[in-house]
């Protein structure tokens, strides 16, 4: 799975940290990045892009670059 931070969309909330660690950090300027793809289930990051309050993950197939959040 493709996972991606929209950085100008994030606001730094960090639920995406909170959940899933071992993916996602927080920069020098508070604004998420993805640090390991694969640093955790699919489960969970799907979980952590649906806590997003402002959506700015975004979640795509491997290969066939479909969708899959949001």
């Amino acid at each position: 799975m493709k996972v991606t931070v929209d950085q100008g969309i994030c606001d730094g909330h960090g639920k995406c940290v909170e959940v899933s660690p071992k993916v996602f950090k927080m920069n020098e300027r508070f604004v998420s990045e993805v640090i390991d793809p694969k640093g955790d289930t699919e489960e969970k990051i799907v979980f952590a892009a649906k806590l997003c309050p402002v959506k700015a993950i975004f979640l795509e197939e491997d290969g066939t670059g479909k969708r899959i959040f949001p």
